[in-house]
């Protein structure tokens, strides 16, 4: 769901004649108003830019604060003429709990001898993305989170310092109006599909619960599949691909 733009900003206030530097960063408070503990996927998207002065490429600094975990540094995943950057890791939230997703310019730019010239602007897009969930005895679900729309409060604002010859001047910030017009907006949760295995995966984890695993490396997810000795390939390589994920299986002699 589109949420609201976003505009990152680190230069003089006017193009014209004496004015302050300004440094604006975005701000996004999340509120879980589920009764279960859901995982949310964030994107910044923008169009495709070329100039390093106007990118999120290499300068940006993302914070992820949760009631449990004090501004947990995070990083964008993209590259400089890339036109969306995934916030990594995604944003796991309690129960009718609240987190805050800061995303501020970053110093040095590109050329730091040169005067602040530096600005971004786009808008961010949050989502319930499919989670992994081992299934005993021996299912591997790559499925939605909820049945149904997740519930959830967002507030986003603007937050702007104004500088003169490295003093503050002033500070200020400033609500932002939200894609659906409210703050309480409800979000899809994505779709995905069921994987039965067998074999040495499921002897492993016979013991274990139902257990969400979200954002999994590839990597995990290679070793995982490994175990899918009798699946059918090229049926779970099309859903892989339907569902955005990067990898696809072959079976070769070792």
């Amino acid at each position: 769901m589109e949420i609201s733009s976003f505009e990152l900003i680190f230069k003089p206030q006017s193009p014209v004649g004496a004015a302050d530097t300004v440094l604006q960063g975005y701000f996004l408070n999340i509120t879980n108003l589920e009764d279960v503990s859901l995982t949310f996927r964030l994107n910044f998207v923008t169009s495709s830019i070329t100039d390093p002065d106007r990118s999120l490429f290499a300068n940006t600094v993302a914070i992820i604060d949760t009631p449990n975990v004090n501004n947990s540094p995070a990083t964008l995943i993209g590259g400089l003429a890339s036109p969306s950057f995934r916030l990594s890791p995604d944003i796991v939230i309690a129960p009718n709990a609240t987190a805050k997703v800061a995303l501020l310019p970053s110093d040095p730019f590109p050329d730091p001898t040169v005067a602040a010239d530096f600005e971004c602007r786009g808008f961010a897009d949050l989502t319930l993305p499919a989670v992994f969930t081992f299934i005993p005895p021996a299912s591997i679900s790559f499925g939605p989170q909820l049945d149904r729309p997740a519930r959830v409060l967002v507030t986003p604002q603007n937050r702007a310092t104004y500088l003169n010859g490295g003093v503050i001047n002033d500070q200020t910030q400033a609500g932002l109006p939200t894609g659906s017009g409210g703050a309480v907006v409800e979000i899809e949760p994505e779709q995905g599909f069921l994987l039965p295995f067998s074999g040495g995966m499921s002897e492993l984890l016979s013991d274990m619960s139902p257990t969400p695993m979200p954002d999994i490396a590839e990597a995990d997810m290679a070793l995982m599949f490994a175990a899918l000795a009798d699946a059918d390939l090229k049926s779970l390589n099309a859903k892989l691909k339907d569902a955005g994920i990067g990898l696809s299986l072959e079976k070769r002699k070792a």
